[in-house]
């Protein structure tokens, strides 16, 4: 964009753009920590705190009227499982012909330019025990994004089912 007043020389500007999926990473982090802020809320379990921006609005979209906590903290769940992209899991090695036990998963939240991932392992009954959000962009490796929100994360990844 150029500015030019008539008493100065032209000016240009321009707007980065986030080409890592840093931002993508934040975006989510943030829906998820108010996701989880919410149901917290409907499960009694957060009471006398300030509610993040997220979780205001997420509580005003939903229609929660002080009495609907538990039809709030089901359309949240509900919300969130239905947000993800695919869930894929992955056995651990193991002899030809055995029972293949589940080892890791990866939720998908966003493909393309920018991808957005969780990973982790999975427990002897195949419940996360793990979790990395990881971001990346075209042509670059994936990073992990360390600021996210590790309660809210594994209350998400929780929501999911992995096998038996």
């Amino acid at each position: 964009m150029n500015i030019q007043s008539p008493n100065k020389p032209a000016i240009t500007t321009t707007q980065e753009v986030d080409h890592s999926g840093l931002g993508n990473a934040v975006a989510w982090n943030e829906e998820i920590s108010g996701a989880h802020e919410v149901w917290l809320m409907c499960q009694e379990e957060l009471e006398g705190c300030d509610l993040s921006r997220e979780a205001q609005c997420l509580l005003h979209e939903l229609g929660f009227d002080g009495e609907n906590h538990a039809d709030v903290a089901e359309a949240i769940e509900e919300r969130m499982r239905e947000s993800i992209l695919s869930l894929e899991v992955r056995s651990r090695w193991h002899s030809p012909g055995a029972d293949a036990e589940p080892g890791d998963y990866q939720i998908l939240l966003t493909w393309g330019g920018p991808s957005l991932q969780i990973i982790g392992e999975l427990n002897e009954h195949a419940e996360p025990c793990s979790f990395r959000l990881r971001y990346q962009h075209w042509g670059t490796p994936w990073t992990e994004y360390l600021d996210a929100d590790a309660d809210a994360l594994d209350w998400f990844t929780g929501l999911f089912w992995y096998g038996e």
